[in-house]
């Protein structure tokens, strides 16, 4: 069974290097028609599939919490308004309509302490002159949420003490009149003109003191050093009176960091509304540029980030600048190329090939597949393919040039059969050939291995690793098509190789010429040699390494989620992302009315999802088959779990009866036990008793609410409650991740006490944040240990050497440990685009160590050191050169400013030197250590 394998590979084999060698020019031409008219194809139809928007593609299909946030996203625009109730009610009877239309409310009166909120009589326009005044109206005339709404800068200050000195708080005091020359300059209409300051430390200075003008004029030291005492005061104990002060809330909480471990940052909030920064750029971008030079002007201050909602804007034009930096590093890999092959028509060559495979898989990823859905991510996949196609170039030419050189020196024996080799194509042709059925066999074992970890991607729920999984799974094998089929007759063609004229000579011996060793067999020998003698140190040493990369990964510091930004978009000095890393320092929810959500949906089931890979499908509700019936049983239930859910939360000041309660108390024949409440009833006794339903959802509620879910026929088709919690609203990993806790405690009660299908979540985008993170860590080892388990079965197969296998494999996991664990000391954390390239490492691993284990496993030797020595030959220099182009391919990057393309090429650069590390020292090194013959030498290396 096996030698008909053999015999049936083996003449397919010969049949494809016929063609391609035999007529190169037909094969480059049809190969490259095809795959250019297919690239323009896809692109003329589908260039608008490719989506630069950050916040597409960052959710999850398939999981519990995505079908019930997609289904009360649906369920919102089917809810009917407590208009339409209303004219159905007095629709009914035109006499009523006239009797009660007159004091007919929508809610019964609520009492609430609007202090809370932030809602008081309009201060008057000279009051706000003082900043102290200003600043003493928030919360009473200006509503604490309008901090919200404000754009902010953060200052980074050289030292606490010198934060409090009269030099570096006028400085700061002149932040507005860089605001007001700007405003009047571009006769700018600011949303937020009714306040005349921005909110500044240096102005709550002087608000203690009532002798001293509120003004930068009237900064002085003592002022000033008395409210920094008043600060360490209220520090050490919160609870003194005099820390109920505005000054001192506002410093502390909005302006100051909760603690100066770190460099100090201050924050000043703007007079200006944030939320016109993507319309108006040309004014936000100014008002950055000259609060920056303002800044600079000072020793001690430097701006250090800014929330002006541009940073998804921003994204989206710096990543296409970015990509142009990519090109330098397709520029600098090609480079590289062209100097080792010395053709310029070769390079080009491979140029065109990497370029058509990323053009040929956009087709079948949008016109095959029909995905419409391209997110910037996939992006990435140009610059593995550009690593990927020139070290599957250099393999093939490195095999190619060997072959030559032996070709050349071949000594014909008298009686032996004869191979014409006088002239030179026959010469090459076979080289090539022979070159073929070796590199053929390693390039396919790579190419298959890493597209069979990017597949793995399919195991996540989150939409963007899914496309860029199958985008760069199908652009790795069509670059594998591209290469067995173009590059062969290109090397005809063009000939990347130094003339040497075979010796015509006829002699009657076997012996080979002795020729001078050329200075890369002399390097091989030397690195063989120096691997041989120290292969124990080696060994101890790769243990080592791993054993501390596994406890940096694993223990400390840990590949942990981000707990306060972990959608990170640009890189961490860039001024938009750095304000996002360190929000989570001060405390801006203070004071925010907008809670984290408790929803409830009784008797609605969960939508299917209809895409599993495009954020555009969003599937539709259809309440024409809801089955729900409301009865007093229900309403009893749904009374109770509002009390209990609520009393967890109680508001001051305030007391709620549900509309369940409400209803039950209601004297209505409708209403009589064990029966089914009848529509129309609960419609007329919404409106006559003033008790009509809430909004829902309503993610930013502050007091419950629940009701009746009455679709636009007027029909009742489920319950909802929703119980505002006492979590502020914000973006925590911990803090949601425990709320997300008591809402699946509180589901799990409820579904054993119901036999209605229930949906439990928070708000939608709450939940689509939650979603995420909560996956990412799973669906990434899942990806990891089934890609690792796929790629490890293809390896034994490849080789069918069990030691080869065993010792190849260790040094893969090492490899990979190695390279994950430097990322992590270089600050990362396991977001989207880290769980990207985390595969993209495990990927690229294997190619270096299974270029070796091939080249050793063909090796005609009898000692662990031969094959070795030989595979350096081989393998090595591929791989020395592939490493090359990793490091080229990622410096570039390095000087990007999009989190996706400077973390690739960080990975790119260690990744190089890892796997490098990894294939030509430590598996020489376990390989002769653990052979049977303990690497013994034969000849003298």
């Amino acid at each position: 069974m096996t030698t008909t394998v053999s015999k049936l590979v083996e003449r397919i084999f010969m049949k494809y290097a016929h063609v391609v060698i035999d007529h190169p020019i037909i094969v480059i031409v049809l190969t490259g028609s095809v795959s250019v008219f297919l690239t323009c194809w896809s692109l003329y139809f589908n260039f608008g599939v490719i989506d630069l928007d950050p916040t597409k593609g960052f959710e999850t299909r398939g999981t519990p919490l995505s079908s019930a946030r997609l289904t009360l996203e649906a369920m919102k625009p089917h809810q009917t308004s407590n208009e339409n109730i209303l004219r159905w009610y007095f629709e009914q009877d035109l006499t009523r309509r006239r009797r009660e239309i007159s004091n007919t409310t929508t809610l019964e009166p609520i009492t609430v302490n609007y202090d809370d909120y932030g809602v008081d009589s309009e201060p008057n326009v000279s009051d706000l002159e003082d900043p102290c005044e200003m600043y003493a109206s928030i919360g009473k005339g200006l509503p604490y949420d309008m901090i919200e709404y404000l754009g902010k800068v953060m200052i980074r200050v050289s030292s606490y003490d010198d934060l409090f000195t009269v030099d570096v708080m006028r400085h700061l005091c002149k932040v507005d009149d860089a605001v007001d020359t700007l405003i009047a300059e571009f006769n700018f209409t600011n949303p937020a003109k009714s306040l005349k300051h921005s909110l500044n430390i240096p102005l709550y200075t002087t608000c203690p003191n009532m002798t001293t003008k509120n003004s930068c004029d009237g900064l002085n030291q003592e002022d000033i050093s008395n409210f920094r005492d008043l600060l360490k005061k209220c520090n050490l104990d919160p609870k003194l009176d005099l820390c109920s002060a505005f000054s001192i809330n506002h410093v502390n909480h909005w302006l100051l960091p909760s603690n100066n471990n770190s460099e100090l940052i201050v924050t000043v909030v703007l007079k200006m509304a944030m939320w016109n920064g993507v319309d108006d750029r040309e004014v936000y971008d100014s008002l950055i540029e000259r609060l920056e030079l303002h800044l600079e002007k000072n020793p001690y201050t430097r701006m250090a980030g800014v929330a002006m909602n541009m940073k998804n804007r921003v994204f989206q034009e710096t990543i296409r600048v970015d990509s142009v930096i990519a090109g330098l590093s397709a520029f600098l890999v090609f480079l590289c190329f062209l100097v080792y092959s010395r053709s310029l028509i070769f390079t080009s060559i491979i140029l065109m090939v990497v370029s058509l495979s990323a053009g040929v898989a956009f087709f079948v990823y949008t016109v095959i597949l029909g995905i419409d859905f391209f997110p910037f991510i996939n992006l990435l996949v140009v610059v593995i393919l550009i690593s990927i196609g020139a070290d599957d170039a250099f393999l093939l030419l490195v095999y190619y040039r060997r072959e030559v050189k032996k070709m050349s020196n071949l000594e014909y024996k008298i009686g032996s059969i004869y191979i014409p080799l006088y002239r030179e194509s026959d010469l090459l042709s076979r080289s090539l050939r022979l070159s073929l059925h070796h590199s053929l066999v390693s390039m396919f074992v790579t190419s298959l291995t890493t597209a069979t970890t990017f597949l793995t991607n399919l195991f996540s729920p989150v939409i963007v690793l899914r496309c860029f999984g199958i985008y760069a799974a199908i652009t790795v094998l069509i670059n594998y098509i591209l290469v067995i089929l173009i590059l062969p007759g290109a090397i005809i063609l063009t000939r990347p190789v130094r003339k040497q004229k075979p010796s015509p000579e006829v002699v009657d011996t076997v012996e080979p010429v002795e020729l001078e060793k050329p200075k890369l067999e002399n390097f091989n020998s030397k690195i063989t040699e120096f691997t041989y003698y120290f292969r124990f140190g080696v060994v101890i040493l790769s243990f080592i390494l791993t054993g501390l990369s596994a406890f940096i990964i694993f223990q400390n510091p840990g590949l942990t989620i981000p707990q306060n930004n972990p959608t990170k978009l640009l890189i961490d000095s860039n001024i938009h992302e750095f304000f996002d890393n360190h929000m989570h320092r001060f405390n801006f929810q203070w004071q925010r009315s907008a809670k984290l959500v408790k929803n409830f949906v009784f008797g609605v089931e969960a939508i299917k999802e209809s895409s599993t890979l495009s954020p555009y499908h969003q599937p539709g509700k259809n309440f024409s088959d809801a089955n729900f019936q409301l009865d007093v049983d229900k309403l009893d239930f749904y009374r109770r779990l509002v009390d209990s859910e609520a009393e967890k939360y109680r508001l001051e000041n305030y007391t709620h009866f549900s509309w369940a309660d409400k209803t039950l108390r209601l004297n209505e024949s409708c209403l009589s036990e064990n029966k089914t409440i009848p529509n129309n009833c609960i419609l007329a006794s919404s409106v006559r008793f003033k008790n009509l339903i809430h909004q829902f959802p309503d993610d930013f509620a502050v007091i419950p609410g629940d009701g009746p879910f009455i679709d636009h026929d007027l029909n009742v088709v489920g319950y909802f409650i929703s119980i505002p919690s006492n979590q502020k609203l914000r973006v925590d990993t911990e803090v949601i991740g425990e709320f997300f806790k008591e809402i699946e405690q509180s589901c799990k009660i409820i579904k054993n006490t119901t036999s209605d299908p229930v949906l439990c979540l928070s708000s939608t985008e709450i939940s689509r944040f939650y979603d995420i993170v909560s996956q990412l860590r799973s669906s990434s080892f899942v990806s990891v240990t089934i890609s690792l388990g796929i790629c490890l079965i293809v390896i034994v197969v490849c080789t069918r050497v069990i030691n080869l296998s065993i010792l190849s494999s260790m040094v893969i996991f090492f490899v990979i440990l190695w390279t994950v664990a430097s990322l992590i000391m270089l600050g990362w954390k396991l977001s989207v685009v880290e769980s990207t390239i985390l595969i993209i490492t495990i990927g690229l691993s294997f190619d270096y160590t299974l270029h070796y284990v091939v080249a050793i496993r063909d090796a005609k030797f009898v000692s662990a050191s031969e094959k070795v020595s030989s595979a350096h030959s081989t393998a090595g220099v591929a791989c020395a050169f592939g490493s090359l182009t990793l490091f080229l391919a990622g410096l570039p990057l390095l000087f990007t400013q999009t989190a996706s393309f400077y973390q690739i090429g960080t990975m790119l650069v260690i990744l190089g030197i890892t796997s490098l590390f990894g294939a030509s020292i430590v598996l020489p090194a376990f390989l002769m250590a653990f052979s049977c013959d303990g690497g013994r030498q034969s000849t003298k290396l």
